[in-house]
C-alpha cells in the first residue's frame, strides 16, 4: 500500500456532535424528586416521587413541605433548609420520616441540594426509599 494510505488510516475520525434530546430530560421524571422554595413549599413533584409517597394523580399533596416530615425529623430538617436559605449551604443528607398520602410515615433518606441561585430557584430534594432494604 501507498504510505498515504497508512497517513490517512492513522488520522482519527472527528467526533461527533452531542445532540440533546427531549427523551433525556424526560428521564428525570423516573427519579423522585421534590422541588422546594426557600420557605418550604413544594413547588414541584415528579411522578415517581407522588408514588412514593402514595399520592395518587387525583390526590394533592399538601403544599407545606414541613407538613409531611416527622416531629423527630424537624428540627434538622428546618435548620438545613433555613442554612440554605440564609447562609448558601450547599446541600444536606437527611435520614428522615415522610408522611404519606395514606397517612402512614416512612423511610427515606434524602440528598438535598440548594439550587435557589440557579436558574431553577428551588431547593431540590431526590429521595430514596428504605421500605425495602
Amino acid at each position: 500500500m501507498p504510505e498515504s494510505t497508512h497517513a490517512l488510516a492513522a488520522v482519527p475520525a472527528p467526533p461527533k456532535k452531542f445532540v440533546e434530546s427531549r427523551k433525556r430530560f424526560q428521564a428525570v421524571d423516573h427519579i423522585p424528586t421534590i422541588l422546594l422554595s426557600g420557605d418550604g413549599t413544594i413547588q414541584h413533584m415528579t411522578p415517581s416521587a407522588r408514588r412514593l409517597l402514595e399520592y395518587s394523580s387525583e390526590k394533592s399533596p399538601p403544599s407545606c413541605f414541613f407538613s409531611h416530615v416527622h416531629a423527630r425529623n424537624m428540627y434538622q430538617v428546618m435548620r438545613d433548609v433555613a442554612d440554605m436559605v440564609c447562609y448558601g449551604k450547599p446541600k444536606a443528607n437527611w435520614l428522615l420520616r415522610l408522611r404519606t398520602g395514606r397517612g402512614r410515615w416512612q423511610w427515606v433518606r434524602a440528598v438535598v441540594t440548594n439550587e435557589l441561585n440557579d436558574p431553577m430557584c428551588a431547593i431540590r430534594v431526590v429521595l430514596s426509599d428504605l421500605s425495602g432494604m
